[in-house]
């Protein structure tokens, strides 16, 4: 997870917090707000049916209701990783569908927290745990059958983030983590994209 300027696609997106939850909606949606009707054609303003078509709880139609998790992701990690976790590989790595492989080996699960951006969020010990364990279980899975393939835990978490790799080259780092994972188990292509680009040609970690 890193702190960097919103993908376009989160960008797209307006951000309303709501009952402590936060709603997504189509910035296109907005246009309903009369702030926003004035800039458009007569004919556009007199068929707008956003005001109309407002669920039972008065949020726009088409909103999507996020769980505290999901919203502690969007907004430590989604500008970087994206918005569903896809982002672009060779220069951010993509979470979806990949981040579970590193489940695969105990290096793996302790390199994921490590990272400098996570460990050193400022989310709590709590939170942090449940967003990671969202990040490899539902947004990053499949999670390879093994040792490692259970869900973290608030003491753990806790223990690894006091050992944020800062002390060392990240994207040779990983590729090595990610040569040591490929030589264990079966992990999806996608996983060498990011680093693939810098060759640095390492040898795999000890467990």
């Amino acid at each position: 997870m890193r702190r960097c300027a919103g993908s376009p696609a989160s960008r797209r997106l307006a951000l309303s917090l709501a009952g402590g939850g936060l709603m997504l909606v189509a910035a296109a949606a907005w246009a309903g707000s009369p702030g926003a009707r004035e800039t458009r054609p007569p004919a556009a303003r007199e068929h707008s049916s956003v005001r109309d078509s407002r669920n039972a709880s008065g949020y726009p139609a088409g909103a999507s209701r996020l769980s505290a998790v999901q919203v502690a992701y969007l907004t430590s990690c989604g500008g970087c990783h994206g918005v569903e976790g896809v982002s672009a590989p060779k220069d951010v790595p993509t979470l979806k569908a990949l981040t579970g492989s590193f489940l695969c080996t105990r290096q793996g699960r302790r390199f994921i927290v490590r990272l400098p951006d996570v460990a050193l969020s400022s989310l709590s010990n709590r939170m942090l745990t449940r967003v990671m364990n969202w990040v490899v279980f539902d947004l990053g899975a499949p999670v390879p059958a093994g040792r490692e393939a259970h869900p973290y835990t608030v003491e753990e978490v806790a223990r690894l983030r006091r050992e944020p790799l800062t002390q060392t080259g990240l994207t040779p780092y990983r590729e090595r983590v990610v040569a040591h994972l490929k030589a264990h188990c079966a992990v999806p292509a996608g996983l060498s994209v990011y680093g693939a680009a810098y060759g640095s040609g390492v040898n795999s970690p000890k467990s």
